[in-house]
This record gives C-alpha cells, sequence and structure tokens, in this order.
C-alpha cells in the first residue's frame, strides 16, 4: 500500500501534473496570462495622443507575447486542447493582425494632432487579441487570469 502512494506521487511529479491542483498546461496557461494582466495593469493611463499610442503598443505587444507563448506551450491533446486553439488562440491571433491596421491609424493621428482620430482608433486597437476569443470556455477550464486577459477592456483616451 505504502509503496503504492510512493508510486503514484512519483508519477506525479514525473508527470508534471500537481496533485490536488490545476494540469499542468492550465497552470502555465493562467500563470502566461497573469504576467501580461500584470504588465498591462502596470501602464500609465494615457492622457494624450501620444500617451495612448504608446498605451496600445505595449498593450499590444504584452497580449502578443502570451499569445506566442500559449501557442508554443502544450495544450491538452484531444477534443479539448482543439476547442482551445479554435476559440482561443486562433481568434486572439487574427484579432492581434488585424490590431495592425488600428494602431497604424493610431499612430497617424498621433502624428497629426488628432485627438477625435486618436481616440476611435485607440479604442479599437486596445481590444487587439480579443475579439472572438471565448472567454466562457476559458472560464470553465478554470482560467480567469486569462478569460480577463482576452476580454476587451473599456478605456479611454
Amino acid at each position: 500500500m505504502r509503496f503504492g502512494l510512493v508510486a503514484l506521487l512519483a508519477a506525479a511529479i514525473i508527470t508534471g501534473c500537481s496533485v490536488g491542483g490545476s494540469s499542468g498546461w492550465a497552470h502555465r496557461s493562467e500563470h502566461t496570462c497573469a504576467d501580461a494582466n500584470k504588465t498591462i495593469t502596470k501602464l500609465e493611463a494615457p492622457r494624450d495622443s501620444t500617451a495612448a499610442l504608446a498605451y496600445a503598443l505595449d498593450r499590444y505587444g504584452a497580449v502578443e507575447h502570451a499569445v506566442s507563448t500559449l501557442t508554443d506551450s502544450a495544450l491538452p491533446g484531444g477534443a479539448l486542447g482543439r476547442e482551445l486553439r479554435e476559440v482561443w488562440l486562433a481568434p486572439a491571433r487574427a484579432s492581434l493582425e488585424a490590431a495592425d491596421a488600428d494602431l497604424r491609424r493610431l499612430r497617424a493621428a498621433a502624428r497629426a494632432g488628432d485627438r477625435t482620430g486618436a481616440s476611435v482608433a485607440f479604442d479599437a486597437a486596445i481590444t487587439a487579441g480579443t475579439s472572438g476569443v471565448d472567454t466562457a470556455l476559458l472560464r470553465t477550464q478554470g482560467l480567469s487570469a486569462c478569460a480577463t486577459l482576452f476580454s476587451p477592456a473599456p478605456r479611454s483616451l
């Protein structure tokens, strides 16, 4: 009996599973998302169009880094893994790619001193990485930090 318990604990350690806790992929994903959330939370609220551009670029960088890390990490196999890729990472990546145009519009408006144009572009740019992401699925998988990161957070210029 004692040997069986020791073998079970050793297997859990070797495979990277935690006894009574989140699975390895969920824990790593939450850590990645929490780091990105922390970075974004530390960003100074923009007061003008130049600061808005800096904020949007820094936020974009944090989300893009998280998406790249998550894409390269080991997600679960099978149907859950496919679903996570299809309704989380693929839409997040597509949303980041689409945000490139918003960032260019924001940069042009900031250079031109167009506060109204900058405000409109900023509102669109800060949703980078969130469009189409199924945050309800993330929450059901215990990924609350990821659901927060991939939810549009209203902020205005």
